[in-house]
């Protein structure tokens, strides 16, 4: 993506953005050899199964590259679940549409599932996500929650676009609402790991949650 250089108050000129030189390109396939094979084995062994030095051998290279790129085993933990996070709410943003004369109830069952979908193929990862935020308690919790925000956010837009269509009553309470369906959204999860619930049982269920709160807050 190009950025733009404003030089007055009508004219801007294209900046390129400044491009890797070789070094950088070859710690940047570094880094991201590293985290594909932290991702795998934080999904095979758990959080505390995993040391550096697993990683460092399924990546093909020293513990020393490992620590060149992340400051121990919890930053590069915690990479991982920000990148992952990230490219979630992308697919759940895609999901949910942006026109609002669509049913409130259908844009959150399609943003809900979309992410189900991106994340049910790598449930181990899931796993390792779930018990190290229980493991560690609110400190770990609460690092991870700062990235959760993005989908509250993401929810309450949908609602706030029902009421707006006066699909939903105007006196509801967006954020707080937003926040119990993610809180659905996020346990439901335990249920596909603990209980080997399937992909479709976990979108079904999330659906009937959606109209659960939904009937409480329509017009």
């Amino acid at each position: 993506m190009n950025h733009s250089e404003v030089r007055g108050p009508f004219e801007a000129v294209e900046v390129a953005p400044a491009k890797l030189n070789r070094r950088q390109q070859a710690k940047a396939r570094t880094r991201v050899k590293v985290m594909q094979a932290a991702r795998e084995l934080f999904g095979e062994l758990g959080y505390d199964g995993a040391t550096i030095r697993d990683i460092a051998k399924r990546a093909g290279m020293s513990t020393g590259a490992v620590f060149a790129n992340f400051t121990d085993k919890t930053d590069l933990f915690e990479a991982i679940y920000t990148e992952d996070a990230e490219t979630m709410m992308d697919v759940m943003r895609d999901a949910a549409g942006s026109d609002a004369s669509v049913a409130v109830s259908k844009r959150l069952s399609a943003l809900f599932a979309a992410g189900y979908r991106q994340s049910f193929g790598n449930l181990p990862m899931v796993r390792a996500v779930v018990v190290r935020s229980w493991l560690q308690g609110d400190d770990a919790e609460g690092r991870m929650r700062v990235q959760d925000r993005g989908l509250a956010n993401l929810i309450a837009e949908v609602l706030r676009d029902g009421v707006k269509t006066k699909e939903l009553r105007s006196d509801i309470d967006a954020r707080l609402a937003a926040e119990m369906l993610q809180s659905a959204y996020t346990r439901n999860y335990r249920h596909a790991l603990f209980d080997q619930g399937s992909l479709e049982q976990l979108s079904a269920r999330i659906d009937t949650q959606v109209q659960m709160l939904l009937n409480g807050l329509k017009a």
